[in-house]
C-alpha cells in the first residue's frame, strides 16, 4: 500500500461519444465485451497499492453506480480503503463552469479529510497500464512539485485529437502545454495523470477561483508552469484515448490483435471488473466465429468474423456479421448482414436485414432501438 489518495477524473465538457454519451458517461461504457472503461484506471490504482480512491462524477451516474457498487470487485479490503463517488452539492451556473475544478472545490472537505501524503489524479477515458508506485518514486527523486505522465504516439494525426501535448526541456521540466490538432503523427501526449503532495493539491483548488472560475485542472497547472517545478514522466506502454465514437470503435477492435492485447493484459497486473454469473457462450451447429472476443451468455447461431460481443448477445441462424461491436444483450435476427457497426445495449435487428458501414464511417444503432 502506498501513501497516496487516488482521484479518478472525468473528461472536459467538449468530449462526447456521439450517440453513446446520451445514456452514460465515458467511464461507464462497455469495453471488449466484459469490461467498462473505468476498470483500467481503477485496476492501475489498486495494482499500484492505492486503496483509497475518489471518483469524480459529473453527470449520468446511474450506469457507473451500478457497475462500481461497493467496489469490492477491485480487490480492496474495506478495512483499509474503498471507492467513493463524489458529486457536486450545488448547480454550476453553466456548462462553462461545470468542470473538474468546480467538482474538486465542491468536495474540498473530502480531500482535506484524507491523511495521505500524495494525490494521484488519473483520467477515466485514457486506457493504459501505469504503475503509479513507479511514478511516485520518480516524483520524489526529481524533487518536482507536480509530475505529469505522458506517452508517445505515432498516430497523432488521427488519434488523441484535442488531448494535451507537453513540451519539455532537456532536464525533463514542462514549460509549455498545447492541444493536439493533428499536425504530426509523432507526438507526446499527456495521459492527464498527475502526482503531487496533497497540501499542494489543496492549495491549487483553494486558489483556483482567484485565477479564473472557468479554468479546469490542467489550465491551473499551465498557469503555474513558470512558478512550480512541473516535470514529465514518460510512460512507454500501451496508450489510447476514448474521446470519439470512431476512436471507441477503433480501440476496441485493435484488441483483436493478440500483440495489442498482450500489451495491456499482462501477467501480474490483473484488470478487475464486475463479475456476472452467466453461462458460457453457446455455439449451435450453424454457429461459427473467427478472430472474435465473445463474452459469457451469448448464443451464436450465425457466422462472425472480427467481432466483439458483450454478455447475453444472441445471433440467429443465417446471419453474417463482420467487423462489428455488439454491446450486451443485443439481438440479431435470422439472415441479417452487418458490417462495421456498433449495436448499443438491448438494440434489436429484426426488420432491417442489411446494415453496412465502412472502416472510416461506422454505423451506430442506438440503445434499445428495434430496426
Amino acid at each position: 500500500m502506498i501513501n497516496a489518495l487516488g482521484i479518478v477524473n472525468f473528461p472536459n465538457n467538449a468530449v462526447k461519444i456521439k450517440g453513446m454519451s446520451e445514456y452514460r458517461t465515458i467511464a461507464a461504457m462497455s469495453f471488449l465485451g466484459r469490461y467498462r472503461i473505468i476498470d483500467f484506471v481503477l485496476s492501475n490504482m489498486v495494482n499500484s497499492g492505492i486503496t483509497n480512491i475518489e471518483v469524480l462524477v459529473r453527470e449520468q451516474p446511474r450506469s457507473l453506480v451500478e457497475h462500481l457498487g461497493s467496489g469490492t470487485q477491485y480487490n480492496i479490503n474495506p478495512k483499509h480503503g474503498g471507492i467513493q463517488m463524489l458529486y457536486p452539492d450545488h448547480q454550476a451556473v453553466s456548462d462553462a463552469y461545470y468542470h473538474d475544478m468546480f467538482l474538486m472545490n465542491e468536495n474540498l472537505e473530502v480531500f482535506r479529510g484524507s491523511k495521505r501524503k500524495y494525490v494521484v489524479i488519473a483520467q477515466s477515458y485514457m486506457i493504459c497500464s501505469i504503475n503509479f508506485e513507479d511514478v511516485i518514486k520518480a516524483h520524489e527523486e526529481s524533487g518536482a512539485d507536480i509530475t505529469c505522465v505522458y506517452g508517445e504516439t505515432k498516430k497523432g494525426k488521427t488519434s488523441f485529437i484535442g488531448c494535451k501535448m507537453p513540451k519539455l526541456d532537456k532536464y525533463g521540466r514542462i514549460h509549455e502545454v498545447n492541444n493536439n490538432v493533428g499536425y504530426d503523427n509523432k507526438a507526446n501526449i499527456l495521459t492527464e495523470t498527475y502526482v503531487m503532495k496533497r497540501e499542494l493539491f489543496l492549495d491549487l483548488i483553494e486558489k483556483s477561483y482567484e485565477i479564473s472560475p472557468l479554468f479546469n485542472f490542467i489550465d491551473i497547472i499551465k498557469h503555474h508552469l513558470g512558478t512550480l517545478n512541473v516535470r514529465g514522466y514518460k510512460y512507454d506502454g500501451y496508450l489510447a484515448c476514448v474521446n470519439t465514437l470512431e476512436e471507441y470503435y477503433r480501440i476496441n477492435m485493435e484488441f483483436l490483435n493478440p500483440e495489442t492485447f498482450a500489451q495491456l493484459f499482462k501477467e501480474g497486473w490483473p484488470i478487475y471488473t464486475k463479475t456476472n454469473d452467466s453461462p458460457p457462450a453457446f455455439y449451435s451447429s450453424t454457429g461459427h466465429a473467427k478472430n472474435c472476443l465473445i463474452a459469457n451468455g451469448c448464443v451464436i447461431e450465425g457466422d462472425l468474423q472480427n467481432c466483439i460481443l458483450g454478455r447475453g448477445v444472441h445471433v440467429e441462424k443465417g446471419s453474417v456479421i463482420k467487423n462489428a461491436l455488439l454491446l450486451p444483450n443485443t439481438y440479431v435476427g435470422p439472415y441479417s448482414h452487418i458490417e462495421y457497426t456498433i449495436l448499443d445495449k438491448h438494440a434489436r435487428v429484426e426488420n432491417q436485414k442489411e446494415i453496412i458501414g465502412t472502416k472510416d464511417k461506422v454505423v451506430y444503432i442506438k440503445r434499445r432501438d428495434r430496426v
